[in-house]
C-alpha cells in the first residue's frame, strides 16, 4: 500500500493502544502491532525515530510476557530481529549480543517441528553470523552453520523459504572455506547456490542476489 495508508495504519494503531492501558490483557498484542508498523515505516522512509520507538515498544511487550507466557517467544524474536537491524545500522556490539540472547531464549521456547521453529533457527544463525563477521569467532560461525542446516532440513523441496535457507547455509560455508581453506565447504557452497538459482528463475525478485552470491563463491 501507499505511505499514506501506512501512516493511517500507525495513527489507528496508536489510538487502539491508548484504549488498552497498562494492565489490559491485550496491551502486549497492540504494542507489537504498532512496533511492527513503525519498523515497516522505517524500512520505507528511513525514519530512525520510528525504529527507536519500535524497540521501546517491543521491550514493553516483552516485559508483559514473562517466563511461562505463551507469546513470550514471539516478543523475544521481534525484539531480537529489531536489535539485529539496529546493529546493522549503528554497529553496536551490545545490540548484537542482546539480539543473540533474545533469539537463544526464543529458540529454547519453540518446539521442534512447530511452524516457526525454522524461522527461530534462522534468526539466531543470522545474528551469530553477524558476530562472526565482527569478531572472527569460529565458534559463532560453526554454530551458525549447524543452525542453518537445521533450518534447511525443515524446509524441504517445495517449501517457500527453501531458497533463503540454501543461500544462508551457502554464505556461512563460504565464510568457513575462506577461514579454513576447506574445499569440501566450497564444493557444498556451489551446490547449494546452484539449487537456489533453480528456485529463483528469471523474473524472481531475489534472483540477482543469488547470482551475485554464486559469483562470489566462484571467484
Amino acid at each position: 500500500g501507499s505511505t499514506n495508508d501506512l501512516d493511517e495504519s500507525i495513527r489507528l494503531s496508536r489510538e487502539a493502544l491508548t484504549l488498552r492501558p497498562s494492565g489490559h490483557p491485550d496491551r502486549g498484542l497492540f504494542l507489537n502491532l504498532l512496533a511492527v508498523a513503525l519498523q515497516y515505516r522505517y524500512n520505507c522512509k528511513g525514519a530512525v525515530d520510528n525504529f527507536e520507538e519500535a524497540i521501546r515498544l517491543h521491550r514493553e511487550a516483552l516485559a508483559l510476557r514473562p517466563v511461562g507466557h505463551p507469546k513470550r517467544n514471539t516478543s523475544l524474536n521481534n525484539l531480537g530481529a529489531a536489535l539485529s537491524t539496529r546493529y546493522r545500522i549503528s554497529g553496536s556490539a551490545d545490540d548484537l549480543d542482546e539480539a543473540i540472547r533474545s533469539h537463544r531464549e526464543a529458540l529454547a521456547l519453540h518446539s521442534v517441528g512447530r511452524p516457526f521453529f525454522s524461522f527461530s533457527l534462522n534468526n539466531l544463525a543470522n545474528a551469530l553470523d553477524y558476530r562472526y563477521s565482527r569478531t572472527g569467532s569460529v565458534d559463532d560461525l560453526d554454530e551458525a552453520m549447524r543452525l542453518h542446516r537445521g533450518a534447511l532440513a525443515l524446509r524441504p523441496v517445495g517449501h517457500p523459504n527453501r531458497g533463503s535457507s540454501l543461500n544462508n547455509l551457502a554464505t556461512v560455508l563460504l565464510s568457513r572455506h575462506r577461514h579454513t581453506g576447506s574445499e569440501d565447504d566450497l564444493d557444498e557452497t556451489i551446490r547449494l547456490h546452484r539449487e537456489a538459482l533453480t528456485l529463483r528463475p528469471v523474473g524472481h525478485p531475489k534472483r540477482g542476489i543469488t547470482l551475485n552470491n554464486f559469483a562470489n563463491a566462484l571467484d
